[in-house]
């Protein structure tokens, strides 16, 4: 039962941290193959990787995305900072 809950957490975490445009293409098309086996094998450490990899599935993470709303002037890089995973990277 606890890995079931552990499996939903995370499933419900990473859709929280997508993008909006991300998180409308997973509503609408789920995730991915390899993002579903890592979800239900439990490979958490792995999930993170196979994002910012999978960009030819419309995947990326939230810094990925924080720093393309940067690049286009949408938000500041302060913002940016505040709401990051990595707050390294927004310097």
């Amino acid at each position: 039962m606890e890995r079931d809950q552990a499996v939903k957490f995370m499933h419900d975490l990473l859709r929280a941290m997508v993008s909006k445009k991300a998180s409308d293409l997973f509503i609408t098309a789920g995730f991915p193959p390899a993002i579903r086996n890592l979800i239900r094998e439990a490979k958490v450490a792995q999930m993170y990787s196979a994002i910012q990899t999978g960009q030819n599935f419309g995947m990326q993470t939230l810094d990925q995305n924080l720093t393309d709303l940067v690049r286009r002037n949408v938000i500041s890089m302060d913002e940016a900072r505040t709401k990051a995973m990595n707050k390294d990277n927004f310097k």
